[in-house]
């Protein structure tokens, strides 16, 4: 047998042997998957798209799912007039698996091509792209002495090669073989590491949650992302190609790289202020009209429309929140609000919609405990306080009567372990980012109390 036949076998052999290990790694682990979307015939008027839970692509905010790609793939299906049904995948690795299943038309996801599976891929055209920064402390200083430790996340999109940072430092690379990139923020931001590799995409929708942290610099060459596409759909790929190549150059597309991938796009960062001439702002009578019907402080309402703009009427924020109370556009449309609405009536719906998150914690019978929930739902969305509070019942034993029980596992929801959780329905949130933006209300709150009747 000639020497190429026998390279050729074993070839195949480890092919075969590679599926084999896939199965069995991944193949009981597919159930993970969760449907957003309302169950659809397969059809070819339906794309079927996977997503997993990625602070820039899929996220749920306020009780809004938004995020990058998620908000490009329901626009690619309104363009084609076609219908999608999206699954949102809990662990990376298992959406790896589907690449290889062909269970989707197409896998939303990044692949560092330097990778050997990923010859054996179908890539669509790029529908953006991103590079490797360093992230670090705020404090924290590379050193020239000592080596450096630097963080990789699991299934990094693109080769480290510490480009634009001080060539006299010592590096070693670390490997994370399970934590992602928000695992590693979390651990950067308790002090237990010092550096981590981030995609900057990621890294600008992820460091409004964190102020204590920067980006050092780029560490590596831009990458392209892209779709994995399925190699059975010759047509369909053709069609999202396409689809791609023409929204690139739209103003729709500009405008989502805008919402999702600019500095300037992040949650507005507040602080105290000085007072105006005895009021709180010019709005103090529209203010205590919406509240008095609900009973609310009118002061607590104040301290959380600062939080949010200031005062400022003319903001867009994370997701397309918008106006003086930044109401997402779904929760705006449940009050009768649109981004054309006068501030009379934004005021009017962000205090109804205050009062019913505020409705939704009776439970917690403590009153200050109570509005630090409701000021931590109206930041975060309901849905993650639910999910905290599930977890604080069922791990602690016990009613869920404090705000303080409650944030402890509203900030454990950034870890795997508790945002796979069953009881959990909105998976990966940040709290920390919510935690601080309640108590800084809180805080507004008692200084309003004290100063204005």
């Amino acid at each position: 047998m000639k020497k190429g036949s026998v390279s050729y076998i074993i070839l195949i052999i480890l092919c075969a042997v590679c599926g084999i290990l896939l199965f069995h790694k991944y193949g009981d682990r597919r159930n993970t998957h969760v449907s957003i979307e309302a169950p659809v015939e397969n059809s070819h008027d339906t794309i079927h798209a996977l997503l997993f839970y990625h602070a820039s692509d899929y996220f749920v905010y306020r009780g809004s799912p938004i995020g990058f790609q998620y908000d490009m793939l329901k626009q690619m299906a309104k363009d084609m007039d076609k219908n999608i049904q999206i699954t949102v995948e809990s662990d990376p690795e298992n959406a790896f698996f589907s690449c290889y299943a062909n269970d989707f038309d197409l896998v939303a996801m990044d692949v560092n091509k330097s990778q050997i599976f990923a010859h054996y891929l179908n890539f669509s055209e790029p529908h953006s792209y991103s590079y490797p920064v360093l992230i670090s402390k705020k404090k924290t200083k590379i050193s020239d002495t000592s080596t450096n430790e630097l963080h990789i996340p699991a299934q990094f999109p693109v080769d480290v090669t510490l480009v634009d940072i001080d060539h006299k430092a010592k590096w070693e690379l670390v490997y994370s073989e399970h934590q992602n990139t928000e695992d590693l923020f979390e651990l950067l931001a308790e002090k237990k590491i010092d550096f981590i590799a981030s995609d900057y995409n990621l890294a600008v929708t992820l460091l409004p949650f964190y102020p204590n942290l920067k980006i050092v610099g780029r560490i590596g060459s831009d990458f392209n992302r892209e779709w994995v596409l399925n190699p059975n759909n010759p047509i369909l790929n053709d069609s999202i190609n396409n689809w791609i190549d023409h929204f690139k150059q739209t103003k729709q597309y500009a405008s989502l790289c805008q919402r999702y991938h600019s500095t300037n796009s992040h949650v507005i960062r507040n602080s105290f202020g000085k007072s105006n001439r005895g009021s709180i702002s010019e709005y103090d009578a529209i203010i205590k009209k919406y509240c008095k019907p609900y009973n609310l402080d009118w002061r607590f309402v104040s301290s959380i429309i600062f939080q949010e703009t200031k005062f400022n009427t003319d903001l867009v924020g994370v997701g397309g929140s918008f106006g003086i109370m930044q109401l997402m556009p779904e929760t705006a449309l449940n009050y009768g609000i649109t981004d054309t609405s006068s501030v009379d009536e934004q005021i009017r719906g962000g205090i109804k919609h205050i009062y019913s998150l505020y409705k939704k914690y009776l439970g917690i019978k403590n009153e200050e405990d109570r509005l630090y929930v409701t000021a931590a739902a109206y930041n975060a969305g309901s849905g993650h306080l639910q999910d905290a509070m599930a977890l604080c019942t069922k791990y602690e034993k016990d009613s869920v009567d404090s705000w303080r029980n409650i944030f402890k596992y509203l900030t454990l929801k950034s870890q795997k372990e508790y945002y796979n959780d069953p009881v959990v329905r909105c998976g990966y949130y940040p709290g920390n980012h919510s935690i601080k933006y309640a108590k800084e209300v809180m805080a507004r709150y008692d200084a309003y109390r004290i100063q204005y009747k």
